[in-house]
């Protein structure tokens, strides 16, 4: 069976360029047989170039002449030869459109478009988060240039997890190999992550699953380790039950699995490796001037968590928050329905922008905590979403504007241009490290969103371009490394059928100055 990436027109082309004929059996020809037979036995019987040398030995035999010359089948050498170029071209072809197909030898340098942005800054503290489809379905395209810059290197990746499982096992060496080989191509660091759910039991297996990648990776591609992500917000989901929410806050299931986890990291070498737990902006808005974060029995605790990591892991614990202006329901709509001034304030980066407003306000929180200015504060999350995301629910997102993807582009743009840095007016340094969300379009609880960059796995072309830019169709069905073997394939096809006409050429001409050979030495023995 051939790879389900193969190019038809390519097998098409192939297979018919050699029609079997007639072979008339002789004792010259069996060598010839026999080598080719035992070359097609060393390749997969179903492969291509196994049918090919079939079929070429078969129509090939070797033809003796009267005189004791052996005049060789034309382009048989090639034929032997042929199957070994076109190898590449069966063996590295993938089917893109099966969500599991193997793509771990593909390099994907970034995806296509026609608009580049020119102005950045600081990009080496800034990275991307990896969504949990590209992590699945397409790890071989992640890409190792920033989306709309030219030739600017990803320095960081966010990953939310190692492994599930409840994901196919079977799966798990091909993505691993796949994120090892870009970590070693590009020299990212990756932030890892482990989840704490209400199944203690996957919590464990998830993060036995996190430390056999760290290892794997090495200690140079680990920027730093967190567990848990926006634990805070567990409480307001549907379905989950108190029990579960009292023994990850109030019983500490939380600050135990931290504990293991840094202990575990100490063993493997790693102590100076920073650790975490994540959580969203809206801590800082529920405490008050003796608990500056939220801290509500049965819901979530977190100012005594954070109170506990720094003082047990000073300044290897860095705090981590998710920003998304997107979805700020302060946001107010202009009469007579405009947005415009909710966007503004959205996608800027500078004072006054809700972006400052909400890292100031956390910068100052951590020191009325810690009574310290030299803690790190990053950015785990902060983008935009293009269309609409389901889970939008303010009235800036009922404007039509507001999730356009002009206003997308706008948010992407001045992110790339942001200096990370606060106003001088706030007193405050800005964020050490920032990750944009997201790689691709995912879910969220259920819920369909659109911060990706990228659209989905089977795009090549980035999301922000032009209206009237089309995706090379070519290269989006079969890939890069496919396009270019199977234009391999044909030059080596067409390279064979010449020699192989010109070797006919030889071999009639030959034939004929037999033929006039004979008749001389005929009418020589008759004179004679």
């Amino acid at each position: 069976m051939l790879p389900s990436g193969t190019p038809p027109e390519m097998i098409r082309s192939f297979l018919s360029s050699s029609s079997s004929s007639s072979s008339s059996s002789s004792s010259s020809s069996s060598s010839s047989s026999s080598a080719s037979s035992s070359f097609s036995s060393s390749l997969d019987t179903p492969s291509i170039g196994a049918r090919y040398v079939r079929r070429c030995s078969a129509s090939s035999p070797t033809r003796s002449s009267s005189r004791g010359r052996s005049v060789g089948a034309p382009g048989l050498g090639l034929c032997r030869v042929l199957p070994l170029l076109l190898l590449p071209t069966s063996s590295w072809a993938w089917d893109w459109n099966a969500p599991w197909g193997n793509q771990s030898q593909m390099e994907f340098r970034g995806c296509a478009t026609d608009l580049l942005f020119k102005s950045t800054q600081q990009l080496n503290n800034k990275g991307l988060v990896m969504d949990d489809i590209t992590f699945r379905y397409c790890p071989s395209r992640i890409p190792q240039q920033w989306p709309n810059l030219k030739k600017q290197p990803v320095s960081s990746l966010r990953l939310f997890r190692s492994w599930s499982s409840g994901w196919p096992a079977e799966r798990r060496e091909l993505v691993w190999d796949a994120l090892v080989q870009y970590v070693q191509a590009s020299g990212a660091k990756i932030f890892f992550g482990s989840p704490i759910t209400c199944d203690p039991v996957a919590d464990k297996q998830d993060w036995e699953y996190t430390k056999t990648l760290i290892r794997r990776m090495g200690k140079n591609h680990v920027m730093a380790v967190a567990i848990g992500n926006e634990l805070e917000l567990l409480y307001g989901q549907t379905g989950t039950p108190p029990e579960c929410i009292e023994d990850i806050w109030d019983k500490g299931r939380l600050w135990r699995s931290f504990e293991t986890a840094a202990k575990d990291l100490n063993e493997m070498g790693l102590s100076d490796i920073p650790i975490t737990t994540v959580f969203t902006a809206g801590i800082v808005y529920s405490g008050d001037q003796f608990l500056p974060f939220r801290n509500v029995p049965g819901e979530a605790l977190v100012n005594s968590f954070l109170k506990n990591a720094t003082l047990k892991y000073d300044n290897r614990f860095v705090f981590v928050v998710n920003i998304y202006p997107y979805f700020d329901p302060k946001l107010q709509v202009d009469p007579p329905g405009s947005c415009e001034s909710a966007i503004e304030i959205a996608t800027c980066f500078h004072n006054g922008c809700r972006t400052e407003e909400s890292l100031a306000l956390v910068r100052e929180k951590m020191m009325m905590l810690t009574h310290r200015t030299d803690y790190k504060l990053w950015v785990g999350e902060i983008g935009w979403s293009s269309p609409k995301a389901a889970a939008l629910a303010t009235k800036a997102g009922e404007c039509k504007d507001f999730s356009t993807l002009e206003t997308f582009s706008k948010f992407y743009s001045n992110f790339l241009n942001w200096d990370i840095s606060l106003p001088v007016s706030n007193g405050h340094r800005g964020p050490d490290h920032v990750f944009y969300f997201t790689l691709r379009d995912a879910t969220n609880f259920g819920n369909q969103e659109h911060f990706g960059l990228i659209s989905t796995c089977n795009d090549l072309a980035c999301k922000i371009k032009t209206p009237d830019y089309i995706e090379p169709e070519v290269l989006k069905k079969y890939g890069w490394l496919n396009v270019v073997f199977a234009g391999i394939g044909v030059i080596v096809i067409a390279s064979t059928l010449v020699c192989v006409l010109c070797k006919q050429i030889i071999h009639k001409q030959g034939l004929r100055r037999l033929a006039t050979e004979t008749d001389s030495d005929s009418y020589s023995d008759s004179s004679q």
